[in-house]
């Protein structure tokens, strides 16, 4: 009772009730009187409300009610009719409302939404279907209004979510369609579909429902009176006022004024047309207008037309007979609702009368009249694929007649116009607009809404079905025609009611019981199906407007310390989709900044970690080339033979991204077959037989590692010719193995200051001499045969050159973030010098070079005995040190 009591408290507020965690959303508006009212059943009991009464640290009582009611709010206390929409407002599309008496509730209505342009590969969305089974012991019974998508859409998956036996309720058409849907899904159970009947009144859970005829460009549309002990409630379903409908069953006013009477606690209205001055054309008039234009075309006449509209189909058979044309059907959502209708009872056509599709060939153009779907150039639309050419039905020509009667659908304006458009290349003429007279709208104007406001005069009235915008605009002529309780809310947000007892004593008003976060659920059209997370909706739109990158990095790493490089190597295929390469001069920059980013990870790192490093660098790239930020995703393996036959494609092709030492080489194969190595070895030495002289090719091969297996299946074509030109030239054969021997300073300088390791390596290093000499043969015995490996060390003058070159660009290597380029400035300089170095080494160098100048700067004998001290001294404190990134 203390809860029914602060919220009636509440509705004493002088005009607006706020809550929730946004003050900014008003959520209840009270009426303003000169003197405290008297309140009805709930409110007698209730003190007034103290403002500014102060409950802990500098909190207000009005604030703690309102974190009390941002719970939601379940239970028997409070008021007892209760409203939680889970779709339909704010939105066009997906009605669906929960009401009930206390905690027992009905569904009104589960339909579907279309997607915007943004939601990519969805076509249906749908509601919260999760929180609808999570309250599927309360809910009692689903009602349906009327048989279109937005009301029906959603049955397939909010019926497995409610309980077994829940009963669903529908008209008899509507029924028809529902039954459809269900067997398609395979969810048909016959016991739980219930038919009513207009005026005829069933009970649904804790409510006697009495349906009443409203009328709409759909058969069988109704609306609904929710009796209980505690109020009535009127849900209008969706309506127009049709005067002189085509089926004879006008709009129910009569049922309208005795429920009047009766007292409504409730109402809750259709606002799609609020914003439409005026009232709704009558079917009646679409139906001449169709057969004027009908009778005044020579040709071919082709209408188009929303495919649920079965008076018109009916309008459109009276014009095919009268003008004496075979009517023809190209659609296959026409013939779903004409078959419901004929099993019905209420089709206007029947259809084993219809021309096929197939024999329209056979009649003269004049003699055709051709109903077809895509007035919203749906993308496998009968007229829209027309329009493209692209239809196996129909092919439309400059002589044909197309009626437009339908109206464009809000957020279909662009695509419709790009149809219209296509037709009318083709040479069609297209009948459309206002005043032609074409179309009428199933939902009422805003007399016809002001009118029905007027005719039941309900005590609280709530707007539904449609845009935020058309729900406030609905909320003020209700409050012109002088109902004082009205309310906007939107998906998820409860309300609470209670009814005025004595006309004389006013109501509560609207009282907010809590508000619940709903996720909408989207479908694919096929078995997709759950959040836009689920099925990464908004990911699609990522990689659609700024592209995707997939880098594929098979790893080689350095196997043991006697490689003259520490650093990783790889071979990186990158492929992109949805992005601008500018001619393939980004995806160039892409390899080469993947190949950096991979070198600059350390040896033993894991490969979820290289990923990362060359995602970030990559991203980063695309980002400052082309401002765009792409979905990167990198793949490491490690697989050194694959690394192996990249680089032997680079060097025969003179396209190496990276260079090998032959230590590196030998390791990577070593190291798959070490077994066949030894024992290849314990046979040479046994037999103790002079071998020729190996190329690197059969050298590869003795190993066990087939050269053209290494190679890419394109290259293998290729591959014999160039090992033979390798056989051919010994002098060209060792030149390409010795490119792959390039000494790096920081493995010279470590190995210098620790001869122990320079002798675990001297033997590795012979038995490479061994293979790499092609004019000295090889023996097991005699060890003065060989020659030492000759080692491409930096002379003196060398160095000297390069740390003077160095300090002449000194100062734009503090500002340049492109530091390589300097480094190939030097390489050049130091080439025109006839020193042959490669910016790699210079950078290799350098780096080793201030490696060395920190630890003799400690050290007063180092600074003496090491020749480049005063020269790597004058260029590191010539210009201030500037911050780095």
């Amino acid at each position: 009772m203390a809860t029914t009591s602060t919220f009636s408290a509440l509705s004493l507020c002088p005009h607006k009730l706020w809550y929730g965690p946004n003050p900014r959303r008003r959520l209840i508006s009270c009426s303003i009187s000169s003197s405290p009212p008297k309140l009805g059943n709930y409110g007698s009991k209730l003190p007034r409300k103290r403002s500014g009464r102060l409950e802990g640290a500098g909190k207000s009582m009005e604030d703690s009610v309102q974190r009390k009611m941002e719970k939601f709010y379940e239970g028997s206390d409070g008021p007892p009719i209760r409203v939680l929409p889970i779709g339909g407002l704010g939105e066009i599309g997906m009605n669906c409302m929960l009401v009930g008496n206390y905690d027992r509730y009905i569904l009104i209505d589960a339909g579907i939404m279309f997607p915007d342009y943004d939601e990519l590969g969805v076509q249906k969305i749908i509601p919260d279907t999760s929180f609808i089974k999570k309250w599927s012991h309360k809910i009692e019974a689903v009602v349906i209004t009327h048989g279109h998508e937005d009301h029906i859409g959603a049955l397939p998956w909010v019926i497995p979510a409610l309980d077994s036996r829940t009963p669903i309720f529908a008209s008899s058409f509507t029924m028809e369609l529902i039954k459809k849907r269900l067997k398609e899904f395979g969810i048909f159970v016959p016991s739980r579909l219930k038919m009513f009947r207009t005026k005829k009144r069933f009970t649904a859970g804790p409510f006697e429902i009495e349906p009443i005829r409203v009328t709409h460009s759909i058969p069988d549309c109704s609306g609904l009176v929710l009796r209980c002990a505690d109020g009535t409630i009127l849900h209008t379903g969706d309506w127009k006022i049709d005067e002189s409908p085509l089926d004879g069953k006008v709009f129910d006013r009569e049922a309208l004024e005795e429920l009047s009477k009766e007292g409504v606690t409730l109402m809750m209205s259709d606002s799609t047309n609020v914003l439409s001055p005026g009232r709704t054309l009558s079917e009646t008039v679409v139906r001449n207008s169709l057969l004027r234009n009908i009778s005044s075309v020579k040709g071919r006449v082709i209408t188009t037309q929303f495919a649920s509209n079965i008076h018109r189909l009916g309008s459109v058979k009276a014009a095919a007979d009268l003008t004496g044309r075979k009517l023809v059907f190209v659609g296959m959502s026409l013939r779903t609702y004409l078959e419901a209708a004929w099993r019905d009872g209420k089709a206007p056509i029947d259809p084993s009368t219809l021309l096929k599709v197939e024999d329209i060939d056979g009649y003269a153009p004049k003699d055709l009249l051709i109903v077809t779907t895509g007035s919203q150039a749906e993308p496998r639309a009968a007229l829209n694929l027309a329009s493209y050419g692209s239809s196996h039905t129909l092919k439309l020509s400059k002589d044909d007649v197309i009626l437009y009667s339908a109206k464009v659908i809000p957020g279909n304006e662009k695509r419709v116009m790009k149809m219209l458009n296509r037709i009318s290349d083709i040479g069609s003429t297209i009948v459309m607009g206002k005043n032609e007279q074409l179309h009428t709208s199933g939902h009422g104007y805003r007399e016809e809404l002001e009118e029905v406001l007027r005719i039941v005069k309900p005590q609280h009235f709530l707007p539904i079905h449609g845009e935020l915008l058309f729900l406030k605009e609905h909320e003020l002529l209700g409050r012109s025609t002088g109902i004082h309780h009205t309310a906007v809310i939107k998906n998820g947000e409860m309300l609470g009611v209670s009814h005025l007892r004595n006309r004389r004593v006013l109501s509560n008003g609207f009282i907010g019981l809590g508000k619940k976060n709903l996720q909408l659920m989207y479908s694919d059209g096929d078995k997709a199906f759950g959040t836009s997370t689920e099925l990464c909706v908004d990911e699609r739109l990522k990689i659609a407007s700024d592209g995707i990158v997939v880098v594929s990095m098979e790893i080689l790493r350095p196997q043991d310390a006697e490689d003259f490089e520490k650093t990783l190597k790889g071979k990186i295929r990158i492929t992109t989709r949805c992005l601008w390469l500018d001619k393939g001069k980004l995806l160039d920059a892409l390899h080469k900044a993947a190949h950096a980013a991979l070198s600059s990870c350390p040896v033993n790192c894991p490969l979820a970690h290289m990923e990362r490093i060359v995602s970030e660098v990559l991203r980063k790239m695309v980002r400052k080339y082309s401002s765009k930020r792409p979905e990167v995703i990198a793949i490491a393996i490690e697989n050194p033979a694959a690394v192996l036959a990249d680089e032997i494609n680079g060097k025969l092709s003179g396209k190496s991204h990276v260079g090998f030492g032959i230590s590196a080489l030998r390791k990577a194969v070593d190291g798959q077959h070490l077994k066949k190595k030894r024992s290849t070895e314990i046979q040479e030495k046994q037999s103790n037989i002079r071998t020729p002289p190996k190329t690197a090719p059969e050298e590869l091969e003795g190993r066990g590692i087939d050269l053209q297996g290494l190679l890419p299946e394109e290259d293998t074509s290729s591959t014999s010719d160039s090992a033979e030109a390798l056989s051919q030239s010994s002098e060209e054969t060792e030149d390409f193995w010795k490119s792959f021997v390039v000494p790096s300073p920081i493995d010279q300088s470590r190995k210098d200051s620790n001869p122990s390791i320079a002798e675990e390596g001297e033997k590795p290093k012979k038995e490479s001499s061994e293979n790499v000499s092609s004019d000295v043969p090889s023996s097991s015995s005699s060890k003065s045969s060989k020659k030492p490996l000759r080692r491409n060390k930096w002379r003196p003058d060398e160095v000297k050159k390069l740390i003077m070159m160095r300090g002449e660009l000194h100062s734009r290597f503090q500002v340049v973030r492109g530091r390589m380029a300097l480094w190939e400035e030097i390489s050049a300089n130091l080439l025109a010098n006839g020193i042959t170095r490669s910016p790699g080494q210079c950078k290799s160098l350098w780096t080793s070079l201030i490696q060395k100048y920190e630890e003799s700067k400690e050290d007063e004998e180092s600074k003496k005995s090491w020749p480049y001290f005063e020269d790597m001294n004058e260029i590191l404190t010539s210009l201030e040190p500037t911050p780095t990134k």
